[in-house]
């Protein structure tokens, strides 16, 4: 599996969890609409954002300390 499509599986799983229990509680259509809409929302942002943003950065000639603080 790639890293973005874990990414996008972990965000939406995580999403899906806390909306679903929020929508089995209140038990109306319109709101598992809302969670399946949702759910595929923050998925399709975390793919997306994993996929283009997947760069490593090049350390600088500067920054040469081992810890950041």
């Amino acid at each position: 599996m790639k890293p973005e499509e874990k990414s996008a599986l972990k965000t939406a799983g995580a999403t899906a969890v806390v909306a679903g229990s929020i929508a089995a509680i209140l038990g109306n259509p319109v709101c598992w609409a809302a969670v399946l809409y949702g759910t595929y929302r923050m998925g399709k942002a975390a793919y997306q954002k994993a996929k283009y943003d997947a760069k490593l950065k090049e350390k600088s000639q500067e920054d040469d300390s081992f810890w950041h603080v």
